[in-house]
């Protein structure tokens, strides 16, 4: 992309485009847009999208217009908007005008915690429900509270003024304050970086000259350093509550919604021991990407994308502490073990050094948090199906529809901003054929694939819940398929996966603009309820026309007539159920999805005779099956041929050295190079057996070449 000019002009009108398309206002659009991005850069978690402006007595402002609870670092997140509909000459942010919608989110916590929202709203305004639900959560002390920390964060598209240097807060409530701004001009930064924002830690900014630690000795071969030192307890809280769970987004605990309780027996040591604390306690494990050494090279005085992979309740509970006052000694003795990895990488990486970067990460994190039994599929990003569901993406064209013709690509974001970073480099004429052969609601996120899979699988309740909760349920499912059918993952499973997305995000728009439905409504909820229980009320032997729904790149009559009219129906079951309360919150909960999946409900007569026989799927399948199995075979031929006959001769003459396996094993790997040697390729049974024997080799610790 040419500049941040270009890039604020193109994201303004692609908000006017689509605000106009799902016929709501730029604004409203704005703020929905953010809040996922926000939340596909990890900054948030489960954003909620709900504007509330009221006045007090005093006609002063309270007001946000989004809500989130970070529960890795027991924070209340709230979300303020500052848009302009201009094109051009977009005007300043200023400190002034930071400080003034600061004040109206810091006003409204307050009169929910300190006073009666009531006294200024009607008691039916969701205002009421949302201030009832921080004045819980908050609670009367420090003692039993869930919030340890508020995170502020202002969005806007205007230009942050360069008279803004230091956004930093007092506390607020007892509370540490975090405030963020996110303009455009950030957005472009993270995007042109390919990576989420790095953090850079000096030691001195937080009272402490530095880390003592020795380094082990790995060998000329490593290409990353390790060492074992002594962390300070106050540091570790104090780094903590400055940049909460942003240091562990590579902890797998946090993925699996670490909650930061704290530990007792860590609680007791804290308060009546803390010199016994580095005896006690396991200690952490940090990865950083970069460190720097004092000048006698005895101790770390800064670090460079600092994440802790395993010790995220240590950490947080010395914070707790320090924030609830349970520290009565003090934290001078206090001491943590530390073990770290230092992997010694630029910021520019390219995406093979960012795969390795995160598949090391995910190793250590798996190893470090092997006493939870966590899954492969857990660290999500680098496993094998979205590796194949990319590859399908770019194989599988969509077919023209709309007059257009040509075919497009549903691309699918293995990596996190990678459909934005791949226009970072093209001029204006390359980004728009670009748009043009991947448009924008074409791109699938692994979230937004979880999200509308779930709802096809018939567990609305947790696509109703935060991105993590609900790939819960996904990665132990898509595990399942690809550890005991990956042939099933196969050009008919992209297209059922597309059709998912399609109906979820069609649904989504007809229903904003049925005249039932009330302006910032609970879409959110009604759309994966509304699918889900359409999906249990198909006869047995009967499924939608996916075929149709491909082919068409959208609803067929039946099928949108049929949702809408039952999506009215979920809007009521829903409002009646949440009797005034929160339907959110409500949605959430597994009893009201079984209560709803009882409830009658009959399906038109048009609809049942759109329906196809499953038997027709089933064939379809099947046959994408043997035609996905018939060229897995084909391609390990190929690899196992390309690697050569020198290669395997090598791993022969290796492994019967070792005597590491039988005398028949040892001469088929020799067979195999013979039969390379005449330009033959082997067979798949050939190719299956071969894979075994490795395999058996590198269990007895063999390490192939």
């Amino acid at each position: 992309m040419e500049d941040i000019e270009d890039y604020r002009k193109q994201f303004i009108d692609e908000i006017r485009n689509n605000a106009s398309l799902e016929s709501t206002d730029p604004g409203s659009y704005f703020i929905e847009r953010v809040l996922s991005d926000l939340e596909g850069l990890g900054e948030l978690s489960d954003p909620i999208p709900m504007s509330v402006e009221i006045r007090n007595s005093r006609r002063q402002i309270l007001a946000f217009d989004g809500y989130s609870y970070d529960e890795a670092d027991g924070a209340l997140v709230l979300i303020i908007s500052e848009f302009s509909n201009q094109r051009d000459n977009v005007p300043a942010l200023t400190n002034t005008r930071i400080e003034e919608l600061l004040s109206y989110m810091q006003r409204f916590i307050d009169e929910a915690v300190n006073g009666n929202i009531s006294n200024f709203c009607d008691d039916s305004d969701p205002a009421v429900n949302i201030a009832n639900e921080f004045r819980k959560k908050i609670g009367k002390g420090m003692t039993a509270t869930e919030i340890l920390r508020f995170k502020f964060i202002i969005i806007s598209n205007l230009t942050l003024s360069k008279q803004v240097k230091n956004i930093s807060q007092p506390d607020f409530l007892e509370r540490p304050v975090e405030l963020n701004v996110w303009t455009l001009e950030r957005f472009y930064q993270t995007f042109v970086s390919n990576s989420s924002e790095i953090l850079e830690i000096e030691t001195n900014d937080f009272d402490c000259d530095g880390i003592p630690c020795l380094r082990a000795d790995l060998g000329e071969e490593s290409n990353y350093d390790a060492y074992l030192g002594i962390v300070p307890g106050k540091f570790l809280a104090d780094i903590y509550l400055k940049y909460g769970s942003k240091l562990l987004q590579g902890n797998v605990r946090a993925f699996l919604s670490f909650r930061g309780n704290v530990n007792k027996g860590i609680r007791s040591t804290i308060m009546k021991e803390p010199e016994n604390f580095f005896t006690y306690n396991n200690g952490i494990a940090i990865v950083a990407r970069a460190v720097r050494f004092s000048p006698d090279n005895s101790k770390i005085v800064f670090f460079k994308d600092l994440q802790i992979i395993n010790g995220g309740q240590t950490t947080a509970s010395l914070a707790s502490a320090i924030i609830k006052k349970e520290a009565p000694k003090g934290m001078d003795t206090l001491y943590v073990p530390m073990k770290l990895t230092v992997l010694n990488v630029d910021d520019d990486m390219s995406e093979e050094q960012v795969f390795k970067y995160n598949s090391l990460t995910k190793t250590i994190s798996e190893c470090a948090n092997s006493q939870n039994a966590v899954k492969p599929a857990d660290f999500f990003s680098n496993h094998p199906f979205h590796v194949k569901m990319e590859q399908l993406s770019h194989k599988v064209m969509a077919p023209p529809v709309g007059g257009n013709p040509y075919q497009t690509v549903w691309f699918y974001e293995r990596s996190r901003g990678k459909w934005e970073q791949e226009q970072m480099k093209l001029n204006s004429h390359q980004r728009d054929l670009f748009k043009e052969k991947n448009p924008k609601n074409q791109l699938i996120t692994k979230e937004k694939l979880a999200k509308c899979y779930n709802a096809i699988l018939m567990h609305p309740d947790q696509v109703c819940k935060s991105s993590a909760d609900n790939f819960k349920i996904f990665a132990p499912y898509i595990d399942g398929i690809y550890e005991n059918d990956r042939d099933s993952i196969n050009e008919e499973f992209f297209k059922k996966c597309v059709c998912s997305i399609i109906i979820f995000d069609t649904l989504d728009k007809l229903i904003s603009k049925e005249e039932w439905y009330p302006k910032g409504g609970n879409k959110a909820q009604i759309t994966p309820y509304t699918i889900s229980k359409l999906m249990t009320l198909l006869p047995k032997d009967s499924d939608l026309d996916w075929v149709s729904i491909w082919n068409k790149q959208t609803l067929y009559p039946a099928l949108a007539a049929e949702l809408l009219r039952l999506a009215y129906f979920t809007h009521r079951y829903l409002e009646d159920k949440a009797a005034g309360g929160l339907v959110r919150s409500l949605s959430r909960v597994a009893g009201t999805w079984a209560d709803f999946k009882g409830v009658s409900f009959e399906l038109s007569d048009e609809f049942q005779r759109s329906l196809i026989s499953k038997e027709e799927i089933k064939s379809t399948e099947q046959a994408a099956r043997r035609a996905h199995k018939f060229n897995s075979n084909i391609d390990a031929s190929v690899e196992i041929f390309r690697l050569g006959a020198t290669y395997w001769i090598n791993v022969y003459n290796a492994i019967n050295k070792e005597e590491l396996l039988s005398y028949g094993d040892c001469d088929f790997i020799r067979g195999i190079a013979e039969c390379i040697g005449r330009n033959q390729l082997p067979s798949p049974a050939q190719c299956r057996r071969l894979l075994k024997i490795v395999e058996k080799a590198e269990d007895k610790g063999y390490l192939m070449p």
